[in-house]
């Protein structure tokens, strides 16, 4: 039950508001608000037409478009405040310089399963009802009984005609025990199965709910792409059959390695774990030697006034402690080398193929990341940008060339800005997101500049102990334009139970 909560205002203005309060499913009245700031819902559910005159048809016919390819990149904790993009220069040459960067994207939850089942919904979390990455409100298993298969992004997309692809972690859960309850919606489903996910030399992966491949000794990112490329070598060439593609790509890189214990004394499987800082691939151990987190106002601040009290009442991060996070800044940006090389191999496949011209690619992250952030060692979860703001880059046809577009856009708005492109339609429930203006042509949504950030469950620092880190429970509204940019935050002393 909520028993109260504590209001924090992170702004150069004060926004005024109230919220009405209910359990789990209760934010709805902060949902609502934001429809009716935003104004719009998405464009799939407004596009009734009348019937076409049969004289016209097949005129229209011959003129309608090829349905385009779309392949979707989704790192694994990856910063945009800290500037890991700067340390990708193919990522820089094969799509910021020909595709648009979108600078105020963000994920309306930060962390995990929650953020990717918004992106295969178009939802936020207290609609999904899945806020959690394990037991009740999380995890693969949750996402199967509650449904969240039925509808969603793949299969809106294969009725449309198109193959569907997917490689690389999907939702925390999905195991060797359950791998044969694929989630369907993929012609082909090769997904990383835990206790493993994050085992960067020990990848195991399992194809369509079959055998597992063991592919200790790999880079995972590598078999990540050795993967895709397979996949595309056919996706390509059925394209000039008439079957277009959507392919994801999810590669773990820059997340900590977590490696489960195989044999724990206490005889419960995998249950001891052992949490480490990124692991990258032995060819890119040595680089960015000099590199440190970025010293911005933010990092390690002598000030914390009007902070939520678990972070007000933090020390300062000692000399010793900052050290260590800059080596893990290095591991970072070192792990996110192996995603360079991916990108790269991927947008090459799709040249040689001579597909480039009709095939968007989309670049982004679940969520962001924070080393030193208000005193906060490593980890992401907070309502702060660097945990939710983070990286979106488009490339793709009538996509402008080398820009950069500050509209303000969420996860949410993936799934809704697929279906438009692929000409596919989702009917079974109204999307919270809309479409991205991804076009040269097209215009901001001028009228949209609110959404709600939101997160329900404790986590733990993944370094440095934090007393009372189990307070970092909230309900956001984020106001974002061209010109500011608000936080509003009810910090809440109840979680779900």
């Amino acid at each position: 039950m909520l028993s109260g909560f504590v209001v924090v205002l992170h702004a150069t203005a004060v926004l005024a508001s109230s919220f009405g309060w209910t359990e789990l499913g209760a934010f709805q009245n902060l949902a609502n608000h934001q429809h009716s700031l935003n104004g719009t819902r998405s464009e799939v559910h407004n596009s009734f037409k009348e019937p076409l005159d049969p004289a016209r048809v097949e005129i229209e016919q011959k003129e309608t478009p090829k349905q385009p390819n779309i392949i979707f990149i989704l790192t694994d904790d990856q910063d945009l405040h800290m500037n890991s993009l700067d340390y990708m220069p193919l990522v820089k040459k094969h799509l910021v310089d020909k595709g648009t960067q979108f600078v105020n994207h963000f994920t309306t939850t930060a962390i995990c399963c929650p953020s990717r089942v918004s992106i295969l919904k178009g939802q936020f979390a207290h609609n999904t009802q899945f806020v959690d990455v394990h037991g009740e409100f999380g995890g693969y298993d949750k996402f199967l009984s509650k449904g969240l298969n039925e509808e969603y992004l793949p299969k809106w997309l294969q009725r449309a005609g198109y193959a569907t692809y997917y490689v690389g972690k999907f939702l925390n859960g999905y195991g060797i025990e359950n791998r044969d309850q694929v989630p369907g919606g993929w012609n082909i489903f090769d997904a990383l199965v835990h206790p493993y996910v994050y085992d960067n030399f020990h990848p195991v992966f399992s194809k369509n709910g079959g055998n597992i491949d063991d592919f200790e000794g790999t880079f995972q990112v590598d078999v990540v792409r050795d993967k895709a490329l397979d996949i595309l070598s056919d996706a390509l060439k059925n394209t000039h059959e008439g079957v277009p593609f959507f392919l994801y790509l999810a590669p773990t890189a820059p997340h900590t390695e977590i490696l489960f214990s195989r044999n724990p004394p206490d005889g419960v499987p995998y249950g001891r774990v052992t949490m480490t800082e990124a692991v990258p691939a032995k060819r890119h151990e040595h680089l960015f030697a000099d590199a440190q987190v970025p010293r911005r106002k933010n990092f390690n601040p002598l000030n914390v006034e009007g902070k939520p009290d678990y972070i007000s009442d933090l020390p300062l991060l000692s000399n010793e402690e900052i050290q260590t996070l800059d080596h893990w800044h290095r591991q970072r940006l070192r792990s996110l080398q192996s995603v360079d090389e991916l990108v790269e191999s991927v947008v090459k496949a799709v040249e040689e193929a001579g597909e480039i011209d009709n095939t968007y690619i989309f670049y982004s992250s679940d969520n962001g990341y924070h080393l030193g952030l208000h005193r906060l060692n490593a980890g992401k979860t907070t309502p702060y940008e660097d945990d939710v703001n983070i990286p979106l880059i488009v490339r793709g046809p009538q996509v402008a060339r080398g820009v950069t577009r500050e509209g303000p856009s969420t996860h949410t708005d993936l799934a809704p800005t697929f279906v438009k492109l692929a000409g596919a339609t989702n009917i079974a429930y109204e999307f919270d997101g809309s479409p991205i203006p991804i076009h040269e042509h097209d215009t901001d949504n001028s009228d949209r500049e609110s959404f709600a950030v939101e997160f329900w469950r404790p986590h733990e620092s993944e370094l440095f102990p934090i007393p009372r880190i189990s307070e970092n429970i909230y309900r956001s509204l984020r106001v974002v334009s061209k010109k500011y940019s608000y936080l509003y935050t009810a910090i809440a002393n109840f979680m779900i139970t």
